[in-house]
């Protein structure tokens, strides 16, 4: 049976670890391909990428 110490510690792992998922997402995701949140950011990388170095 879960005491009352319990159920708030269980509450602020789920609320830690939410926001750790939520911070992760915002800061690029896990492969490092989100958006941030911003998906209009996103769409106007992709439709206007800036040109890589120049090989020779």
């Amino acid at each position: 049976m879960l005491t009352v110490r319990g159920i708030i510690t269980l509450l602020v792992l789920v609320i830690l670890f939410a926001l750790a998922v939520v911070w992760i997402s915002k800061h690029g995701g896990w492969k490092d391909q989100g958006c941030g949140g911003n998906c209009a950011s996103c769409h106007q990388r992709c439709e206007n990428p800036k040109p890589g170095p120049k090989q020779n």
